[in-house]
């Protein structure tokens, strides 16, 4: 297993094909979601990051990241394969997620998976920061994040 970066066509395949198939709203490389509620389109400005986990040069994993206009860095994008999943792949790409935020000097990081996710994000050392709620792509999210020191 190796992590790498990827590009967007990479990564945007995957959303669109597997993590987000009925999703109506455009994806893009980027989000303008703020922590905790609204949306600044400042955070488009921002270059993002691409991370893939290959096995045996196949892509079975991706996860993405980039800093907002508040100096913080949304993790977005979780996805391994269903057929190799339970190898811990979800905690490196957040690791690797977590790593970046840290070197572009974010005050914190932060993320709003589903509720299936909880349990890695939370092996990761995210805290739940928001009941859980129903967005565009799950009936179950909740932010979360990591303050970094």
């Amino acid at each position: 297993m190796i992590i790498k970066r990827v590009s967007w066509q990479d990564i945007e395949y995957i959303w669109k094909t597997f993590l987000w198939p009925d999703r109506v709203s455009a994806i893009e490389p980027t989000s303008a979601m703020v922590y905790l509620k609204g949306y600044n389109s400042m955070n488009m400005t921002y270059l993002p990051s691409f991370f893939g986990c290959f096995v045996d040069a196949k892509l079975v994993g991706v996860n993405s990241g980039h800093r907002c206009a508040d100096n913080s860095y949304r993790s977005r994008g979780l996805w391994v394969d269903p057929l190799y999943r339970g190898n811990g792949y979800g905690k490196i790409l957040l690791e690797t997620t977590v790593r970046q935020a840290m070197e572009e000097s974010s005050s914190f990081i932060w993320s709003f998976p589903r509720r299936t996710s909880w349990p890695t994000y939370k092996s990761v050392g995210f805290k739940k920061t928001s009941k859980w709620m129903q967005s565009e792509t799950s009936d179950a999210n909740s932010y979360c994040r990591i303050l970094f020191d």
